[in-house]
């Protein structure tokens, strides 16, 4: 079992441990719950949109991308998989 020490402003330091466990790290969110027991559980937030955010406006040198470049892009990438239809 991990354990971690509460300080004077109510912060801990979460073990290495727990952290590669939830594979959570700095700038993650941790919702914490009381089961109907009383036991507390801790996950990790999970939102994957804002991971995706803005994963199309660019191309991969990196330039900036329009709705129809990204069309494009798009039916090509589907062509080349799935073949032309």
């Amino acid at each position: 079992m991990e354990t971690a020490k509460i300080t004077s402003k109510g912060q801990i330091t979460i073990p290495k441990q727990v952290r590669v466990r939830l594979a959570v790290g700095p700038g993650d969110q941790l919702a914490f719950e009381f089961d109907e027991r009383g036991l507390l559980r801790v996950a990790p937030v999970r939102s994957p949109l804002p991971a995706l955010r803005g994963f199309l406006a660019q191309d991969a040198a990196g330039r900036k991308l329009d709705c129809e470049q990204i069309d494009d892009t798009i039916r090509q990438r589907m062509r080349r998989k799935y073949g032309s239809s």
